[in-house]
C-alpha cells in the first residue's frame, strides 16, 4: 500500500493522512471532499498481434490535500477563464462571420481554427494565471509536487493513457 494514505473502498481512492494543503502550504484541509483526486494510470497488459492490438490499464485516484480556500480559488479561476474565453471566442467568430464576404476561404478557415484553438488553450493559460496571481500552485503542479505522486511516476505510473 501507499504510506500515509488509506484506501477508501466505497469511492475507490486513496485518501491522505496529512492534512496540510499542497497548494498554499499553510492551511489545513478540513474536509476530505476538498482534496483534489489525481488519476494515475499504469499499463497492465499489452497484446500486439499482426492485426490486433490491445492495451489494458489500471487507474488509481490519489488524494492531494487542499484547503477550502485553495479549492475555491481553483474553481473560480477555472470558471472565470472559461467565461472570458467563451465571450472572446463568440465575439471573434462574430467578427469573422461579419467579414466572411471580404475574406477568402483559406483565411476564413485559418481564422476559425485560430479562434477555436485560442479559446481552448487560452482558457487553460488564463486559469493558470489567475491561480498564480493568488500565490498558490495550480491544480496540476501542486499534485505533481506531492512526494507519493512523484514516487508513483518514477515507478511507471502516468497522468494519461498515451503510453504506447
Amino acid at each position: 500500500m501507499i504510506r500515509n494514505y488509506t484506501f477508501d473502498e466505497a469511492y475507490k481512492r486513496f485518501e491522505p493522512h496529512d492534512h496540510r494543503c499542497a497548494y498554499c502550504r499553510q492551511a489545513e484541509m478540513e474536509n476530505i471532499n476538498d482534496c483534489y483526486f489525481l488519476p494515475l494510470i499504469v499499463e497492465d497488459d499489452k497484446t500486439n498481434i499482426v492485426v490486433y492490438k490491445s492495451v489494458e490499464y489500471s487507474k488509481i485516484l490519489i488524494g492531494i490535500p487542499r484547503c477550502q480556500s485553495c479549492k475555491e480559488i481553483h474553481y473560480d479561476a477555472k470558471n472565470k477563464a472559461i467565461s472570458i474565453s467563451m465571450v472572446s471566442a463568440i465575439l471573434l467568430l462574430g467578427l469573422l462571420l461579419y467579414n466572411f464576404v471580404n475574406l477568402n476561404t483559406f483565411v476564413f478557415m485559418l481564422g476559425l481554427f485560430t479562434v477555436l484553438f485560442g479559446g481552448i488553450y487560452g482558457s487553460a493559460k488564463l486559469a493558470e494565471r489567475y491561480v498564480a496571481n493568488k500565490g498558490i500552485y495550480t491544480v496540476q503542479y501542486g499534485a505533481e509536487t506531492n512526494e507519493v505522486v512523484r514516487d508513483l511516476v518514477i515507478a511507471g505510473w502516468t497522468f494519461n493513457t498515451s503510453i504506447a
